[in-house]
């Protein structure tokens, strides 16, 4: 019962502690006012060094639907911690074959470029949807 209660206790201080990151002074929004249901765009990902999402090093994402739940995700609003741990993938929006926006992001340390806040989740929940770089 005590070592019960104490694993409660630890996760809860955790969840405290994971929730208090500092707030941005404005959002960022990665996709900004891009018409993504045009089929212009992707997003391409490229693989930079360290962990890889399964086996997906070099991919991308395409499909209008996707992107446009991604846009209304991708609003960050916290900063995160300054970590050693380097950038695993580069991010390209691309419209019409040319790069319009890059970032780096790090799926383990959640978080991109600026050291601004990104969920694993942010990418790997589209998982589904990503076509390998050949």
């Amino acid at each position: 019962m005590k070592l019960t209660i104490r694993i409660l206790i630890t996760i809860l201080s955790l969840t405290i502690v994971s929730n208090c990151n500092e707030k941005l002074s404005q959002p960022i929004s990665f996709f900004e006012d891009y018409d993504l249901t045009s089929g212009k765009y992707k997003l391409e990902i490229y693989h930079v060094e360290g962990e890889i999402i399964d086996d997906f090093k070099n991919f991308y994402i395409d499909d209008p639907e996707t992107l446009n739940k991604m846009k209304k995700q991708w609003i960050f609003k916290y900063k995160s911690e300054v970590m050693p741990c380097g950038f695993g993938y580069e991010l390209h929006l691309i419209e019409d074959k040319k790069v319009i926006k890059k970032t780096l992001i790090n799926i383990d340390c959640e978080y991109m470029s600026g050291w601004v806040y990104f969920p694993k989740e942010y990418l790997t929940d589209h998982k589904n949807h990503f076509k390998r770089i050949n």
